[in-house]
């Protein structure tokens, strides 16, 4: 209903006839009530058509999963488009989407892929477009394209960002780290992972989290920093552990299985296999994950092998190539032919050695695995002399000079897929423009159904509008006495300063002079100490004119100033705030929050980073200082002078002040100031 409608009808609610004709219409309090009833109704009607059909829809995801029969997705389509609710088309698309993909059915994954776009244009749904590029990834994906994969995965993060919905972002980010790390962009990959992080940990969802920790985990293995890839790895477990009715002990093995790594990669053999052996000796893990039994013990035979003992290396080995052979198990067999050769090559049985050697290359140039490929063909070169050993050898350096050229590629590609989605962010404007058509749509609806409500607190409204009117210009004149009642004191504190500096410090200089020409060093000695505290303190009032000197220049003296090779302060953000328009009393309260905060930071907290963060709304300027030090615990009530006075400068201009700090991990201070008091 328009918003026009509604005051028509309420100046005829209002009037005492009974009854009056408007544009067809006879509107009364029984007929609004009736039509109330009957936009009621329809909703409960919608409501009942989704859920029946969405259990249609499920059968229907059932049976194609079960039988992959590829005409059942156009079936389920063609079901969900005659019922004409968005919401369950959205529905239908996106699961079909996934099990198209699962069944690796091309051809329906194009169809969903379609069938999104349109939908897409008719709503203007940008959560539909997300799931549109999401499905695009997935058929470039099936294709092992990674850049285009990792393309559209990137465009989906950023709408869903866009529409704040973090959770669907970080399971983009999730894959975008997974596809970099398979390409060896293990930084690309780290920087997925911590974008992730930041967007799902104050969700306190736990099984994306958990991945994504085991992710981050797997570079820092990847990249050496095998410490950092344990706690990584005991963090993920951790988060294992509250997901509801998981099998804790299949988790645990999993986290045992990774941690002998990390040991074995440091050549900590003894560690290593205390872990493989945890893992293989789990209760019916070789029934229930049998993958899992055969790379433990491939893992706990190496590890032997590695200390000497080849007898017992043998036994494991043969056990786990026995198992794979029996599943089929491609990938796993070029490992186990590989240790194989290379137990065989340390018995000095050359012939086995170069047997097992073949059979693991031949099997990753059947499953395209030119990493491994590399390591069998440097083996065999060494073992086989003469030509062939020579011509092993010559399709190394080829293979290894082709997998440089590729690797280099897919980061360079990664890196342009991450730069042309952020070049074309300019379509994403939109989705402001569409939140807010969706926001008045949804406030359109409920001033639909409270349209009795609305009639009666028109009056009230009016009042209270009034109210705040007043309210509002009191609140920014104060603000304005606040402003000039700080400029003056700013002005006084600026007369102190300049006349501690150049009449009593001087004066200070003088007599200290004359002393130290007598005999009287001692009373030198403290006249200079005096001196140089009352220099100290002229300059801790002082502070440049924010007219003569700006802000940001102001604080690139302050940094330059602080400046310590083992103490870095990043400035993230300052060009964005628009600093001209800023009031100066709001910018010298921000400085000296600054100054106090890299001060707390280097002298107490010992910190070795400060980050400055800025960020500007239409309505408030935000800072937030951030430290890597030592923290402390907020509850005490032994909070320093300067946090005390850096809290009360902000308050008293009606700003916001909060402290986050935990012991061993840091501080940050938050800071919200207010343009015009409010």
């Amino acid at each position: 209903m328009k918003l026009e409608s509604l005051f028509s009808t309420r100046n005829v609610l209002t009037k005492p006839k009974t009854s009056e004709k408007v544009s067809g219409f006879i509107f009364t309090q029984n007929t609004f009530l009736f039509l109330f009833f009957l936009l009621t109704v329809s909703a409960f009607s919608q409501e009942s058509a989704y859920d029946k059909g969405r259990d249609s829809i499920v059968v229907l995801l059932k049976e194609y999963s079960r039988t992959k029969q590829p005409e059942i997705p156009s079936k389920a389509f063609l079901f969900a488009e005659e019922i004409k609710i968005d919401s369950l088309l959205k529905f239908t698309y996106v699961n079909f989407g996934m099990k198209s993909y699962f069944n690796k059915d091309l051809a329906n994954l194009i169809l969903t892929k379609n069938k999104l776009r349109a939908l897409y244009l008719k709503t203007k749904d940008s959560s539909v477009l997300a799931k549109q590029y999401y499905s695009s990834s997935l058929f470039f994906k099936i294709k092992s394209i990674p850049d285009s994969t990792f393309y559209y995965l990137h465009k989906s993060k950023n709408i869903s960002i866009q529409l704040k919905d973090s959770l669907e972002a970080t399971k983009r980010l999730l894959s975008m780290a997974a596809l970099q790390y398979r390409g060896k962009d293990f930084s690309g990959s780290e920087s997925s992972v911590i974008e992730g992080l930041r967007l799902v940990e104050p969700l306190d969802e736990v099984f994306f989290t958990g991945l994504l920790y085991e992710r981050l985990a797997n570079v820092l293995f990847s990249t050496e920093r095998e410490e950092e890839a344990r706690e990584n790895y005991l963090r993920f477990f951790e988060l294992q552990k509250k997901i509801p009715n998981i099998k804790l002990k299949y988790e645990r093995a999993r986290l045992n299985v990774h941690l002998a790594k990390t040991y074995e990669s440091e050549g900590n053999y003894r560690k290593a296999i205390e872990y493989f052996k945890k893992c293989f000796s789990t209760d019916s893990i070789k029934l229930k994950q049998v993958y899992r039994y055969e790379s433990s013990l491939e893992g706990f035979s190496y590890a032997h092998f590695m200390l000497g003992n080849k007898k017992l290396a043998l036994k494991g080995y043969l056990e786990v190539l026995k198992s794979r052979k029996e599943r089929g198990y491609k990938i796993g067999l070029t490992y186990s032919y590989s240790l194989l050769g290379e137990l065989y090559a340390a018995n000095n049985n050359k012939k086995k050695a170069i047997f097992y050697t073949e059979k693991a290359l031949q099997n990753t140039k059947e499953l395209s695995a030119p990493t491994k490929n590399l390591e069998n063909l440097l083996f065999l070169s060494r073992l086989v002399k003469g030509e062939k050993g020579r011509q092993y050898l010559e399709e190394r350096i080829l293979l290894n000079d082709s997998l440089y050229k590729r690797e280099r590629s897919l980061k360079n590609r990664f890196t342009k897929a991450r730069y042309e989605t952020e070049k074309k962010e300019a379509e994403n404007a939109s989705l402001k423009q569409e939140n807010l058509r969706k926001q008045l749509a949804l406030e359109s609806q409920r001033q639909q159904k409270m349209i009795a409500w609305l009639l009666v607190g028109v009056g009230l409204l009016v009042i209270v509008i009034g109210s705040s009117i007043v309210l509002a210009r009191r609140k920014k004149l104060i603000f304005k006495a606040k402003m000039q009642q700080i400029e003056s004191r700013e002005n006084e504190r600026q007369q102190i300063a300049k006349s501690l500096h150049d009449e009593v410090a001087g004066d200070i200089r003088m007599l200290h002079l004359s002393l130290s020409k007598t005999t009287q060093i001692e009373a030198a000695k403290s006249l200079y100490i005096i001196k140089e505290n009352i220099r100290n303190l002229s300059h801790q009032l002082s502070s440049e004119s924010f007219e003569k000197v700006f802000f940001k220049d102001q604080i690139i003296n302050l940094v330059s100033d602080l400046f310590d090779p083992k103490f870095r302060i990043k400035i993230q953000n300052i060009d964005d705030v628009k600093w001209q328009k800023v009031d100066n009393a709001i910018k010298r309260t921000l400085f000296l929050a600054i100054r106090e905060g890299i001060q707390n930071a280097k002298q107490h907290a010992e910190a070795m980073v400060v980050i400055l963060s800025f960020k500007e709304t239409k309505k408030a300027v935000f800072l937030t200082i951030s430290d890597n030090g030592k923290g402390f615990d907020t509850t005490s009530k032994k909070a320093g002078i300067g946090l005390k006075n850096m809290q009360e400068r902000i308050e008293e201009i009606n700003g916001l002040f909060t402290i986050e700090s935990v012991v061993q991990k840091g501080t940050k201070i938050n800071i919200e100031i207010f343009k015009n008091g409010k």
